[in-house]
């Protein structure tokens, strides 16, 4: 894996996201309770931008901009159907940094 510096803390706010570009992949990193999760930036169900999606449940989970289809944010899986489920990066904080490894 390697580590990418992605932005300081500050600049992703409560209940937002952002996408973000780590070798070829597309990453999305949303904050929701004080707490990052990086997982990919493409909906497995028509390819929305999941950085634009809705925190919901409480900041437990994402929904798709598009079709609502909801994710479980600590898992990545889909809350319906537990066999779609987006692929989920770890992500830290040191200092104000998130770093993102992939």
């Amino acid at each position: 894996m390697t580590d990418y510096l992605l932005c300081k803390t500050d600049e992703i706010p409560e209940g937002k996201g952002r996408a973000f570009q780590a070798g070829q992949r597309t990453i999305s990193v949303v904050r929701a309770n004080g707490k990052f999760y990086a997982m990919a930036n493409k909906c497995m169900h028509r390819g929305a931008s999941m950085c634009e999606g809705v925190i919901a449940d409480g900041g437990a989970t994402i929904r798709c901009p598009w079709h609502n289809w909801t994710f479980d944010l600590e898992t990545g899986r889909n809350v319906i159907d537990h066999d779609e489920q987006l692929r989920m990066f770890p992500v830290r904080v040191e200092g104000d940094q998130l770093i993102l490894s992939a």
